[in-house]
Order: C-alpha cells, then structure tokens, then sequence
C-alpha cells in the first residue's frame, strides 16, 4: 500500500496498490477492476482508496480522476 498525490488535488491522495480486501468482501469486485488503484465508472476514471493528506484513515471510497486532471 501505497498513497500517492493525486494531480491537482491538494486534499486528498490514493492508493496506488490497494490490498485484496478477500473473495468474500463486497468491495472485491471493484477491487478486481482496478489498475494501479485506478477504475473506469461510467466512462470516467476513479480513483477507488482515498484519504485526506496526512491523514491516517481512508475516509473516501472514490474520487474522479477525470474531474481532477481537467482542474490542472
């Protein structure tokens, strides 16, 4: 696990290499999608473990990473 910067978002980070979670967890499928932390929604990428920075718990399931990269 590692959390990294997400471009043009000073709030929050990602994890770039989530853990399986298991084969009975409810979030397993999401997690099976994900490239480097990284899914397609809705023809949008998210980001699929976020936390604030500095912050020690992931407090946020997903964020849009299309959304931040087109705030640079």
């Amino acid at each position: 696990m590692a959390f990294v910067n997400i471009p043009n978002n000073n709030q929050y980070e990602y994890d770039n290499a989530p853990p399986d979670p298991g084969a009975n967890h409810p979030m397993r499928a999401l997690w099976l999608k994900s490239t480097n932390g990284i899914r397609t929604s809705h023809g949008h990428s998210v980001y699929v473990r976020c936390r604030r920075v500095g912050g020690g718990n992931v407090d946020h399931g997903e964020i849009s990473k299309t959304y931040w990269d087109a705030r640079a």
